[in-house]
C-alpha cells in the first residue's frame, strides 16, 4: 500500500474511513443519472434506489475482489475520486475508478493512470481494466494512453497495459 500511496502522493491517496461515506454517496450517484431518468423521478425513491445499487456494487466488489484495496483521492485538499485496485501476481487491475463531475476532463484521470502506468511498470506487471460501451470518453482515454483491447465483450471490453 505504502509504494502505491507514493506513486499517487499527488492525490494525497488514502484509505476511505466512515467519515467518507457521504462523499462516496455523492460520488456513487454521480454516475447513476440512468436511476434519475428525465428528473421527473420521485427523489426519495431515487436516492433509495441509488442507495441500494451502491450496495450491490460494494458487495459485489467484495465477492470478486477480495484483496482489493480503496482509495479516495484529493485535489487541493478536497476529495475528488476513488479507485478500487487489485494487486494480483500476474497484473495490476482497475477494478473501479471514478470522479467527481467537476474533476473529469481537466487530465485527473489521465494523472492518476499514469501513475498506475508507473506504478505497473515498476513492478513489471500489466495494468487491466474493464471498460462499459456506455464510457466511450473513458474508452479514448484507455486508448491514448496505450491500452489494447484484449477481450471485446457485448457490454463492456477488456483492456490491457503493458510497459514497453
Amino acid at each position: 500500500m505504502s509504494a502505491l500511496a507514493a506513486h499517487l502522493r499527488a492525490f494525497a491517496a488514502r484509505t476511505p474511513v466512515e467519515a467518507d461515506a457521504p462523499f462516496l454517496a455523492r460520488l456513487y450517484a454521480s454516475t447513476r443519472q440512468d436511476l434519475l431518468g428525465t428528473g421527473s423521478a420521485d427523489p426519495a425513491l431515487a436516492a433509495s434506489l441509488i442507495a441500494m445499487q451502491q450496495r450491490l456494487q460494494a458487495a459485489d466488489y467484495r465477492a470478486r475482489f477480495p484483496d482489493a484495496v480503496y482509495l479516495v483521492l484529493h485535489e487541493a485538499g478536497e476529495p475528488v475520486a476513488r479507485i478500487v485496485l487489485e494487486h494480483g501476481r500476474e497484473a495490476l487491475r482497475l477494478v473501479d475508478i471514478v470522479l467527481l463531475p467537476q474533476a473529469r476532463g481537466r487530465g485527473t484521470g489521465r494523472a492518476v493512470l499514469r501513475a498506475l502506468q508507473r506504478f505497473a511498470a515498476d513492478r513489471d506487471l500489466p495494468l487491466t481494466l474493464s471498460v462499459h460501451h456506455a464510457n466511450p470518453r473513458a474508452r479514448r482515454l484507455y486508448l491514448q494512453l496505450g491500452f489494447r483491447i484484449e477481450q471485446a465483450g457485448l457490454h463492456a471490453d477488456a483492456l490491457r497495459w503493458q510497459a514497453a
